[in-house]
């Protein structure tokens, strides 16, 4: 999670990742649910950031998407109006959906005639008293 916020050099990540590996294969370690949350964080900045593929065990990588996608949603009041304005107008919409290809859930996916269209709504709520969660 740091090596996202900090966006740290690529190859000292490799290094850590390379050790994590090791670790995971002997066993020698347990993780955290959070622990495997802010991994896949990392691991998403290391992929799409800097176009670089993780040689961390496809057992963990899987168990890190798995506890990072699986963290509780909770929609907030501006959230739910911009879906019912959504609705009103006369448009599908498809609330916290899962993104198969990072984890994250997306507030809304509003469907269109021959597409879809994500919406992320962020208002006050999310940067007011924002404590991180992993």
């Amino acid at each position: 999670w740091a090596y996202a916020v900090m966006n740290t050099n690529p190859k000292a990540v490799a290094l850590i990742f390379s050790r994590l590996s090791n670790q995971y294969k002997r066993n020698n370690f347990t993780l955290l649910k959070e622990n495997k949350s802010q991994i896949h964080q990392a691991l998403l900045c290391y992929r799409f950031e800097h176009g670089q593929i993780s040689r961390l065990p496809k057992a963990l990588i899987k168990e890190c998407l798995m506890a990072f996608a699986s963290q509780q949603t909770n929609p907030s009041k501006l959230q739910k109006d911009v879906v019912a304005t959504f609705q009103s107008l006369g448009y599908g919409v498809n609330e916290e959906v899962l993104c198969t290809k990072t984890g994250y859930s997306i507030d809304a996916v509003i469907i269109l005639k021959n597409s879809e269209v994500a919406v992320e709504v962020d208002g006050p709520s999310h940067f007011i008293g924002y404590k991180p969660t992993g």
